[in-house]
């Protein structure tokens, strides 16, 4: 019988009728309306396929791959090990009309690059290891590509790159991973993802929605990551999850104004972030705030105390001097640490201050707390009382915005 006429084929003609070989072949008579495809000609497709993928691409460990056709323009090539891959490796599957390659539960043992599969339309990767690097640079892709609960144990690079279609990272787990001048022009998904470096996406840009449910990431690398995974969380009304990002977006913004406070500008703004951020950790942390406002309100009682029981000037100024040194060094150092600091602290200075003051009750505590005597009270006002009710008055409205935060709707 006479050879296939499709360039670099060495198969047989499939029939009589046909200078092309069962692979190559038109199959649209394969299929019989109302019954069902011809089975021997499909065991025959399928025996076929599987001996010309062993013999066109390597493929360690196996010698009977599993291989799955469907419906002639998509493949399933699972639990194979690719130990070296070739560019013309996958064009096979392409010169037989195929428009999508699953690997599924495979292993890449060699660096691999975009070229490899640039003439497939889809590609997707499903349980898949690789063990260097992927690479995905310098091309417009324009075809869909999935890399679901795959594993990277080398580096993940994607730089200038258009993404036409739909990206799908859900559930993989990422070792170092880069996102450089990348666009994606659809839908992204990052659900479940694990990114064992440190995240950056300031040069990435996502022109619809972002999916970032319950990743895990070593760190965020700047502020415009911190917004962007917040801006995605708030496109869902999820809330919860983008205050936390909120938080990480001005710690960072934070750390933007520690620097401008070396070149000398912007001092004033640091220091209200700085406020705001030991208060109530940007309004996210009630409990913070509910823990300032209890232990502010003991010094105030105790340094009262301290007025009404000393003559000397001098004796009051230095005992309130160390006390306030004492209560801000121990807020400020477990402020935004664990909340049972917040209980442990409260419950001591609570005992210091019931054995020294015998005010076991709390009355003085009571009335300074008091935010209808913040406001009502007829007192004279010393100027330590005055600035009190003012900080007072600020962290309860912390204490409000930050109890809103975290169980508003948007």
């Amino acid at each position: 019988m006479s050879k296939c006429s499709c360039a670099n084929c060495d198969l047989e003609v499939f029939d009589d009728n046909s200078d092309k070989c069962i692979l190559h072949c038109e199959k649209d008579d394969w299929y019989i309306v109302g019954k069902s495809w011809n089975g021997k000609y499909l065991m025959c497709f399928w025996a076929k396929l599987k001996e010309q993928t062993k013999k066109r691409i390597h493929i360690a460990k196996k010698e009977n791959p599993k291989l799955i056709k469907y419906n002639f323009e998509e493949i399933n090539l699972i639990e194979m090990i690719f130990p070296c891959i070739n560019y013309d490796d996958f064009n096979f599957f392409k010169e037989l009309g195929i428009k999508k390659i699953n690997f599924i539960k495979c292993k890449f043992k060699e660096k691999i690059t975009y070229t490899y599969f640039e003439n497939i339309e889809e590609v997707t990767f499903k349980e898949t290891f690789f063990d260097e690097d992927v690479i995905y640079s310098n091309e417009n892709i324009l075809k869909e590509v999935e890399f679901i609960n795959c594993k990277f144990y080398k580096k993940f690079n994607i730089s200038s790159t258009i993404f036409n279609k739909t990206a799908n990272f859900t559930q993989s787990k990422f070792k170092e991973v880069e996102f450089n001048s990348t666009i994606f022009k659809k839908e992204v998904f990052f659900n479940q993802t694990i990114f064992d470096n440190e995240l950056n996406l300031e040069k990435t840009f996502f022109y619809e929605k972002v999916n970032f449910h319950k990743i895990e990431c070593k760190s965020i690398a700047n502020r415009e990551t911190a917004r962007k995974i917040k801006d995605s969380f708030e496109q869902q009304n999820n809330i919860i999850e983008a205050n936390k990002f909120y938080a990480l977006e001005m710690k960072e913004r934070e750390k933007e104004l520690e620097e401008d406070i070396k070149k000398g500008k912007n001092f004033f703004e640091w220091l209200v972030f700085k406020i705001h951020g030991l208060a109530s950790n940007h309004s996210q942390d009630w409990i913070l705030a509910l823990f300032w406002i209890i232990s502010l309100t003991f010094l105030t009682s105790f340094i009262k105390i301290i007025d009404s029981n000393f003559s000397q000037i001098i004796e009051k100024i230095v005992l309130s001097f160390i006390l306030i040194s004492i209560i801000f060094f121990i807020n400020i150092n477990i402020s935004n640490t664990k909340k049972l600091y917040y209980l442990i602290c409260s419950l001591v200075y609570y005992f210091v201050y019931a054995v020294f003051t015998k005010d076991f009750s709390l009355k003085i505590f009571s009335n300074l707390i008091n935010p209808f005597s913040i406001m009502t009270g007829k007192e004279e006002l010393n100027f330590g009382i005055l600035l009190y009710k003012i900080t007072i008055a600020y962290l309860i409205y912390q204490l409000i915005i930050s109890i809103r935060q975290n169980t508003r709707r948007k």
